[in-house]
């Protein structure tokens, strides 16, 4: 343990923060914490006595003039230990509303010291009867959608307790996102990157049944699912594509099968092509070279389209209607497509 607390910081982002503030940065300290930085993201005035207080503890505090976002407070933390905590070999994160128990953010603190190239999340509990009804859903759905997309169980993707090793660092600080979408990127990045996971339970702490968070509901529940989101939304607008590019090259086109059959292909290849477009430049803003993702693109369009024809055709002969066949292949494909785009047509490069 004296290991981990000398060379693991804790950082802590706060917004509008309240006593607790002052009482989590006290208990951490009381406890044998070494290096505590906490991150002012653009707290008004009424505030800064509580960033006083703790910065009379010898904690020092970063200050962002406006508020930008957990995310962007996480990476501005990070940025300063790096540059001004030597030998720091790790950062645990932890919240700053009193969720978080001082042992646990030890705790984590020291297997953050002994397996320097793994992530630790701190895993609460959410069967207990006092865990809020949209915290325990929100957390379900999101883990279903992690695993989904990652293949990894993870019971606890919105934790705030996480120990970050000095390897993960720079993909820390280059995780999209500024605000409470960034953690769930973050994820994403590291179980891509193949980072091993190590899940610590922790307590299960809400006070005033989680009125101190400042998630908002809508706004932020839209950034964490932006990207399956949109991605449903780029291939509605492709499909709506295909029919009409369809509908109107078969009017141009004098009739026959031949002249239905080169529509089709025609429609197909133009809206995939917008398909392509958008989700390079909305779903995944990408920026990687066009010419391989094209080309990569192009060989997923075709497996998928071929797949999607053959196991139709030979699932037809079932007793169930033909399009309710074709509705279960295409869902299951739509889920493969999405995990394949983003882990190589449009796979992020390695951080350096």
């Amino acid at each position: 343990m004296e290991n981990a607390v000398k060379y693991v910081a804790v950082l802590i982002p706060a917004y509008q923060p309240d006593e607790l503030l002052v009482r989590t940065v006290s208990g951490l300290l009381e406890n044998g914490a070494g290096r505590v930085v906490v991150v002012d993201d653009g707290s008004d005035g009424a505030c800064r006595k509580f960033f006083d207080s703790v910065e009379a503890m010898g904690v020092h505090v970063c200050r962002h003039p406006q508020n930008r976002g957990k995310g962007a407070a996480l990476k501005t933390g990070i940025a300063w230990i790096r540059e001004n905590v030597p030998n720091c070999l790790g950062v645990v994160t932890a919240d700053a509303d009193g969720q978080h128990a001082p042992a646990d953010v030890l705790r984590v603190a020291e297997l953050t010291y002994e397996n320097p190239g793994s992530l630790i999340l701190g895993v609460r509990d959410f069967s207990g009867e006092t865990v809020p009804w949209k915290s325990r859903a929100g957390n379900r759905i999101t883990s279903l959608v992690f695993r989904w997309m990652t293949g990894i169980r993870c019971g606890d993707t919105q934790t705030g307790l996480r120990g970050i090793p000095a390897a993960l660092f720079d993909m820390a600080e280059a995780g999209e996102g500024e605000r409470y979408e960034y953690e769930i990127n973050f994820l994403l990045d590291a179980a891509e990157a193949k980072v091993p996971f190590v899940m610590e339970p922790i307590e299960t702490i809400y006070l005033n049944d989680n009125k101190a968070s400042h998630f908002r509901v809508v706004r932020d529940s839209y950034l964490v699912y932006r990207r399956p989101l949109t991605f449903a939304l780029v291939a509605a607008a492709s499909a709506l594509a295909d029919l009409g590019l369809f509908w109107l090259l078969s009017a141009l086109f004098p009739e026959g099968r031949r002249w239905v059959f080169a529509a089709t292909v025609a429609a197909r290849l133009l809206s995939g092509a917008l398909n392509f477009f958008l989700n390079k430049r909305v779903t995944f803003r990408s920026r990687g070279d066009t010419g391989g993702q094209s080309l990569r693109y192009l060989c997923l369009f075709l497996a998928v389209m071929l797949v999607s024809g053959g196991t139709v055709a030979a699932l037809s002969r079932l007793p169930v209607p033909t399009v309710l066949i074709k509705i279960v292949v295409d869902g299951v494909l739509f889920v493969v497509n999405y995990i394949v785009e983003r882990k190589w047509v449009f796979k992020k490069p390695a951080a350096r």
